[in-house]
């Protein structure tokens, strides 16, 4: 039989109290466990690190505004209408004015401005179709401003064709614009009357600069050259700079184009009473009439013919709104019955030749719009401004004539050329329309270079 406390050895003693030791370990930490505080057994879990979002500045408000100067347009209601204040607008009126004068705004040209939260930052106007006058924030001002002129890309054409209808009709067939007509006239204006004096089949050739922005087309620049046969006479204009700068149209034996005087005050008329005897419209009996009338709608630009001072401006019952220039070797031109002057237009004035000086009205005694215009010298009076040959300006010197001579032949030897040419236009799918435009040829031809 086993003793009582056989089996309690000393090495059994040991094993038993190491176990119950792991055992009452294992359950106090259970214990502990259970009793911990919530944080802390949050800090014992793993945790995904939290973003701190940022918060945003909101965006700015950024306005732009586009337009046309309207008529009566004055830049500070301009500015103040797109939301400019106007203690804004005349601070950057005062600063824009050493570069240009704000109050020569034009109706018809455009003009954007772009504000940020209220303040302009930049104010663009179109002084001319190549001329930008750019306005922005300054850094030691308020505001500084610049011209910019455009990169235009000049090209030189030859247009070449025979009149069909009028100039206006040819060139715009030919696929020219309607400027290029008025630039023509503007320089035959003191031999070809382009109302009266066209006749059909009359053949016309030009040497001129186009200007294109962005490979588009802008505007002409300068007419090189130019032929023009009228009732078979050849009138040929050269534009020629001689050696010490002066750029100048001369005829083919070096007699300037410019002459003292134009042939009529307006670009483009019909006569609707000539110079001499006739019955009077108003009065009803028959007198002397002193001038040319030239009928023309109600408002038409009206041009001096040439250089000099203004003598008189004023009105009265019979002139209506008058105006009398006093020109070199005592010649005097008279313009009645204008609607209006032009501004600045005073007696004292100086005048340069082509220089608006009013507009076509029906003040006085007159039946309808129209200008009288009247041309007097000295002892001799009142002359006949559409049958006086004008004397021309200073002739090319005789220096510079074997120059002068060389550049014409070169020149009009590309005239001879370049033939007349037919232009086939595209047909249409509509039948109708392409027996129509069959009918009306285009003739010219283009030569770049």
């Amino acid at each position: 039989m086993m003793p009582k406390n056989a089996f309690f050895t000393p090495t059994r003693k040991l094993v038993l109290f190491m176990a119950l030791s792991l055992v009452g370990v294992c359950f106090a930490s259970g214990m502990v466990a259970l009793r911990l505080p919530g944080r802390l057994k949050k800090a014992m879990k793993p945790q995904t690190p939290k973003t701190r979002v940022k918060k945003t500045e909101p965006l700015p408000v950024i306005k732009k505004f586009s337009g046309l100067v309207a008529k009566g347009d004055v830049i500070i209601s301009l500015l103040t209408r797109n939301g400019i204040l106007e203690d804004t607008a005349r601070r950057l009126v005062e600063a824009v004015q050493p570069v240009y004068d704000l109050a020569k705004l034009r109706a018809g040209h455009a003009y954007t401005l772009e504000t940020k939260d209220g303040h302009l930052t930049k104010f663009v106007y179109w002084v001319q179709s190549d001329t930008l006058l750019e306005v922005s924030p300054g850094v030691d001002a308020d505001f500084q401003a610049k011209i910019n002129a455009l990169p235009y890309k000049t090209k030189r054409q030859f247009v070449r064709g025979k009149i069909e209808g009028s100039l206006f009709e040819t060139l715009q067939k030919a696929g020219e614009k309607p400027e290029l007509a008025d630039i023509l006239a503007d320089l035959y204006a003191y031999d070809i009357d382009f109302n009266r004096d066209i006749q059909p089949e009359d053949e016309f050739a030009v040497l001129v600069e186009k200007k294109y922005l962005k490979g588009e087309f802008v505007k002409y620049g300068a007419v090189l050259a130019a032929s023009f046969k009228n009732s078979g006479k050849e009138y040929r204009i050269l534009r020629f700079t001689d050696p010490s700068g002066k750029t100048a149209y001369y005829q083919p034996d070096g007699k300037a184009v410019r002459k003292m005087f134009l042939r009529c005050p307006l670009p483009f008329m019909r006569v609707t009473s000539s110079f001499g005897m006739r019955r009077h419209p108003v009065l009803g009996f028959s007198a002397k009439h002193n001038g040319v009338d030239f009928g023309a709608p109600t408002g038409t630009p009206i041009r001096a013919v040439g250089n000099g001072t203004v003598q008189q401006v004023g009105r009265d019952g019979g002139r209506g709104n008058y105006v009398v220039i006093r020109h070199p070797n005592g010649y005097f031109s008279h313009y009645y019955h204008m609607s209006r002057f032009k501004a600045g237009i005073r007696s004292g004035s100086r005048i340069d030749q082509k220089e608006i000086i009013g507009f076509v009205g029906s003040t006085g005694r007159s039946t309808g719009p129209h200008l009288h215009y009247g041309l007097s010298v000295g002892k001799r009076g009142f002359l006949n401004p559409l049958s006086i040959k004008s004397p021309t300006e200073t002739p090319l010197s005789s220096s510079y004539m074997p120059l002068f001579k060389k550049s014409l032949l070169q020149t009009f030897a590309l005239f001879q050329a370049v033939p007349v040419q037919t232009r086939r236009p595209l047909l249409p799918r509509n039948p109708l329309e392409m027996r129509h435009r069959i009918r009306t040829p285009i003739r010219f031809s283009p030569l770049n270079f």
